[in-house]
């Protein structure tokens, strides 16, 4: 064994001794890399005539591949055998998986070889998850499994270890020939979109298998198939990460399509008898939305290897280019067109349940006499729910800001903006501040916490899911009254509406006609979904709420959704995220989640609906 390579043995075995992450450059521009000591390890040699695209990239998804060209130049077994060895002595077994080329262009598109019968049942769960693969270009994917006398290996290579070597130290040879379905035949270019799919499917396959390998043949300890994931992430991850979060958060979407004359537009309105369509005015547009979605298209996130995060990204990225496209349309058609992609449309169910909702419960015909406070009390009130996260994370800041130019209450960026016109029944004070506060503010700075900063600036279409929590907030703490819930089913009837093509006078007659609203709440209920030129996203809040009971009916965890600002469906991404610890528990736990209020969780989950919560 040459001197150089005993050198590279040496370094490589001292740091997994020690337990510390491995990245290391090989010989003639190979690659080892191992997130932390693990009995199993990925192998691709480099083959004479070259890498091939795929196959070279396969094991970047996951915690342990070698990637490197084995020669007589430079000699790469070794390496590996000393690899497996220390690494079978700390753990009690380990795995090769060696993937190769096919050089048979029809051939099924994985191969399975083994020899060993210790290998078998590790083979026929990778047979088994490789089948399980969709893929939206092809009927399902052909998976063999090869069990032959002999060691196998790719035919340009010898063999990593012989039979009698590998029985003695407990090391079991996969291997996975692997033709080139990706591939144009024709061109010899890969097909792109093909391939990321085929990646993302290929790398939770193999870690299932590890995993089946890990649980019954070693000494190492994981929970769960995702604990086998990569835990570091390289630097373009992180730098694409900072970018995303920095165009998304040159402009307020919100603020800049939201109306900054609604008092004057319902005086205009009111005093034309409501039968001329109010103007809006909005603030000028600080962005020029073009140059940004040109910044977000330079974004290599094709380069990302891991799926999940690159997955992440290329929503993310979508949806920022969304906001722009509306940014640009304000108020002009294509607008609303935008806003559905953006926050969807009203199905049927959702419809016919807010319908449902404002025929059971009647307006109040005089309203009672309750003690009402200012935008000033409602902000010191605020300032205490601040200080109530504050001590559990010291990052969250307590300002509160008492504004001219905002219409209600809203939370931009982890901070409570609050009209300076504002008034509110002191008895439905603190549920409201549980909706904003302990649920916008708490999710932003929980997501603040996370590595990714996509968890505070928020992952597409999170703002069902925050809504439905932030309403069911109110609920828990007595605060969601009768007529609170009518206005959440009026706006989706008004979503509805307005995209069956009826303009904003004809929506407001049929607010205050049909379903007795008065004359200035339906104004507001109308204005939020006309401003812009037609904003969909006020369909969200009774659509999240719906969600989110049928989540806690099915016996899951409340406090998982205020990890940050995500969807619904995120949950798994999340999870797989936390078993790969590339994400951190969440440091804010709000007031709605404690006693007395955490009680009406165990009613829902006894069979709660929508309408056993009308007060």
């Amino acid at each position: 064994m040459a001197a150089d390579t005993k050198k590279y043995i040496h370094r490589i075995l001292d740091k997994l001794k020690k337990g510390n992450p491995l990245h290391t450059s090989l010989p003639c521009g190979g690659e080892l890399h191992m997130d932390r000591p693990v009995p199993y390890l990925l192998v691709y040699r480099v083959p004479p005539h070259g890498e091939d695209t795929f196959t070279s990239t396969l094991g970047k998804t996951e915690a342990a591949y070698l990637v490197a060209p084995d020669t007589a130049a430079c000699p790469i077994t070794p390496i590996i055998r000393a690899i497996a060895s220390a690494m079978a002595d700390q753990f009690g077994g380990f795995m090769l998986l060696e993937v190769w080329l096919s050089d048979r262009a029809d051939s099924t598109p994985f191969i399975i070889h083994i020899s060993q019968k210790s290998a078998l049942v590790v083979a026929e769960k990778l047979q088994a998850e490789l089948q399980q693969i969709r893929l939206l270009q092809t009927q399902g994917i052909g998976v063999e499994l090869e069990k032959g006398k002999k060691m196998l290996s790719p035919p340009y290579y010898s063999v990593l270890f012989d039979a009698e070597e590998a029985r003695k130290s407990e090391i079991i040879l996969i291997g996975l020939e692997i033709t080139p379905i990706y591939i144009n035949q024709q061109t010899g270019a890969p097909y792109p979109l093909f391939l990321r799919e085929l990646r993302e499917g290929f790398g939770k396959a193999l870690r299932k298998s590890f995993f089946e390998f890990v649980r019954i043949k070693t000494s190492y300890s994981a929970a769960h198939f995702e604990m086998l994931g990569t835990t570091e992430l390289h630097e373009v991850v992180w730098d694409i990460d900072e970018k995303l979060a920095e165009y998304s958060n040159q402009f307020d979407f919100l603020l800049l399509v939201t109306p900054i004359n609604a008092q004057e537009a319902w005086r205009r309105f009111s005093n034309s008898k409501y039968r001329k369509n109010p103007v809006f005015h909005y603030r000028p547009m600080p962005i020029d939305p073009e140059l940004i979605k040109r910044k977000l298209y330079n974004l290599p996130i094709e380069d990302i290897t891991d799926p999940t995060i690159g997955y992440l990204f290329r929503d993310k990225r979508k949806e920022v280019d969304r906001m722009l496209n509306m940014l640009s349309e304000r108020e002009k058609p294509d607008f609303l067109f935008s806003s559905q992609q953006l926050f969807g449309i009203i199905e049927e169910r959702l419809l016919e349940t807010a319908k449902a909702i404002l025929v059971a419960i009647e307006p109040h015909p005089a309203p009672e006499e309750k003690e009402m406070i200012d935008a000033e009390s409602f902000a010191e009130m605020a300032k205490i729910e601040l200080q109530y996260l504050k001590q559990q994370y010291d990052a969250v800041s307590t300002a509160v800001r008492v504004r001219d130019d905002v219409e209600g209450v809203m939370v931009s960026r982890g901070t409570l903006n609050i009209s300076s016109r504002y008034r509110i029944t002191k008895d439905r004070a603190f549920s409201l501040l549980q909706h904003e506060v302990g649920t916008h503010v708490a999710t932003y700075y929980n997501g603040m916490a996370q590595p990714f900063k996509l968890f505070y600036v928020g992952v597409p279409g999170y703002e069902q899911l925050q809504e439905g929590v932030a309403v069911l907030s109110e609920y828990m703490t007595g605060g969601l009254t009768s007529q609170r819930m009518r206005i959440l089913a009026a706006r989706v009837v008004a979503v509805h509406h307005m995209l069956a093509g009826n303009d904003f006078v004809n929506t407001f007659d049929l607010l205050v006609d049909k379903y007795a609203f008065k004359p200035e709440a339906a104004f507001n209920i109308a204005m939020r979904v006309y401003r812009g030129g037609g904003l969909t996203k006020d369909a969200v809040y009774l659509k999240g709420l719906l969600h989110v009971i049928e989540y806690i009916k099915a016996g899951k965890d409340i406090a998982k959704l205020l990890v940050g600002k995500i969807r619904q469906d995120y949950l798994p991404i999340i999870e797989e995220l936390m078993h790969r610890q590339l994400l951190k528990p969440s440091p804010l736990r709000p007031k709605f989640l404690e006693e007395p209020y955490i009680a009406k969780i165990n009613e829902i989950k006894k069979g709660g609906s929508v309408f056993k919560m009308i007060g």
